[in-house]
């Protein structure tokens, strides 16, 4: 009987996983139409049907799925470099320990460094697609750092200890001890993370003024007062950020499953 009636539990939790979140979207689509019909000017705050209509307009153009891709480029581009370098100097740190009081003004610097002041200097010091890259990998890469950090010290100390006795060698110590303590704390930084790095492309793209872009389709969208455009390439941009989430997501629960 407890067998089932945790069975019931579980597939009404399912249930809820998926009817909560509709209920969420419906209700904010809900508000949303109440303010438009209170304000009563399409300019500045249009009707649902009309971003609506806008968004499916969009998907219908050749222009929007280029300046997806290219935002999706130099957000993947400034992920993996801000990744691989963060990476590089986790394990350097760790591995000297001394190094780490000397990089850590670097990093603090970095973290606290204005996103709109690097964005203005970016400007000035590059072209359009390299300002991009370099702010959001400038926001991200102290983010990572500190994530692969906290993953690396956390590993058992006494299992490290252990491996060392008998002898385990470094490859496999990564391997099999490592890697696994790491993977759900890196994990959660990196879902956390790409998102935002996502968003902050499209920030710099807005003011870079990059060809070709979501950010400088917003811009002109806002230039031409053409709020519904404005928004409906706001809905692709979050719905392309919730595929990110979402993929990070099941990924990480098939990596923690394999381990």
């Amino acid at each position: 009987m407890d067998k089932m009636r945790r069975n019931k539990i579980n597939k009404a939790y399912a249930v809820l996983n998926i009817i909560l979140p509709i209920v969420s979207l419906v209700a904010i689509a809900a508000i949303y139409a109440i303010i438009s019909k209170a304000v009563d000017i399409e300019l500045i705050v249009p009707s649902v049907g009309a971003t609506a209509k806008s968004f499916f307009e969009l998907l219908g153009k050749g222009y929007f799925y280029k300046a997806v891709f290219n935002t999706l480029l130099r957000s993947a581009l400034a992920y993996i470099l801000a990744f691989a370098v963060a990476a590089c100097f986790a394990a350097l740190t760790s591995y000297f320990k001394v190094l780490r009081s000397a990089f850590s003004p670097i990093v603090v610097i970095i973290r606290v460094l204005p996103t709109m002041s690097l964005i203005l200097l970016a400007l000035i010091w590059f072209d359009s697609f390299q300002s991009t890259v370099l702010v959001a990998f400038c926001v991200i890469f102290p983010m990572l750092y500190t994530c692969l950090i906290d993953a690396i010290d956390g590993v058992d100390k006494d299992l490290l200890q252990m491996a060392k006795i008998y002898g385990v060698g470094k490859g496999r110590t990564v391997a099999k001890l490592y890697i696994p303590q790491m993977l759900p704390g890196v994990l959660t930084g990196v879902k956390s993370s790409a998102a935002l790095n996502f968003k902050l492309v499209i920030a710099a793209e807005v003011l870079a003024q990059t060809a070709d872009s979501i950010g400088v389709n917003m811009q002109l969208a806002k230039l031409d007062l053409d709020t519904a455009t404005l928004l409906a390439w706001t809905v692709a941009a979050i719905v392309i950020g919730g595929i990110i989430e979402l993929a990070i997501s099941l990924i990480a629960k098939r990596a923690v499953r394999w381990l």
